[in-house]
């Protein structure tokens, strides 16, 4: 069986050259001599636990890969697979969107039929236009299980004003006299949450940065 301090030196060296760093520029983010990280590398000393942990974060991997030995090289191929899956999570999550524009078009059928003799039938289309935030609430289900803050944003945006947009063109419609499009204030439901999200993006971008930083400052 390999010693472990042989294990740690080697797969430190190899995280250490897949990041493309020399032993010097990686001592100094960690506030640590190139003598001591050399050290490392050729087994002659191991880092302590603290250490250690904070390699792990540095460089993505658990501290099972780093002592485990061919556990570097099994973690990147498990990361592979991770992302060769995305195309299947975009499948996914387009299929199920095109689940809520073909119950859009069994609606408008179903509609149609049901109003075939009556005049106000050409309202139908509507439900076109509400498939789309039904569509942002779908892919923002999926985005809060795979995606990124950015496309959460601009999904929350979609949902927003393609739901005020929705509303005013419904009671425009619906309501008599022409009083449904005097209602243009409903748009400016849309503002408070659409600064809300914007903000939320903001907070939640410089939390993940300064952790980033924080782990690799040290």
């Amino acid at each position: 069986m390999t010693p472990i301090k042989l294990i740690v030196a080697h797969n430190l060296a190899t995280l250490r050259k897949k990041e493309g760093l020399t032993q010097s520029e990686l001592a100094a983010k960690f506030n640590y001599s190139d003598k001591a990280v050399s050290k490392w590398e050729h087994a002659e000393t191991m880092p302590d636990l603290d250490t250690l942990d904070r390699l792990c974060q540095f460089y993505g991997v658990s501290l099972a890969d780093l002592v485990t030995e061919g556990g570097i090289e099994d973690s990147d191929e498990s990361r592979r697979k991770t992302r060769l899956s995305n195309g299947t999570k975009i499948a996914i999550a387009a299929l199920s969107s095109m689940v809520v524009w073909l119950l859009a078009v069994l609606v408008f059928y179903v509609l149609n039929l049901i109003n075939a003799e009556n005049a106000s039938n050409y309202h139908n289309w509507m439900v076109f236009l509400w498939a789309v935030p039904a569509t942002s609430i779908v892919l923002l289900i999926f985005n809060g299980i795979w995606g990124r803050a950015l496309w959460r944003t601009i999904l929350i945006f979609i949902l927003i004003w393609s739901g005020c947009a929705c509303v005013y063109l419904q009671l425009g419609q619906l309501m008599p006299g022409g009083r449904g499009w005097e209602l243009w204030a409903v748009f400016l439901i849309g503002i408070p949450p659409s600064i809300a999200s914007v903000l939320w993006f903001i907070l939640s971008t410089r939390v993940e940065r300064r952790n980033q930083k924080q782990i690799g400052g040290r």
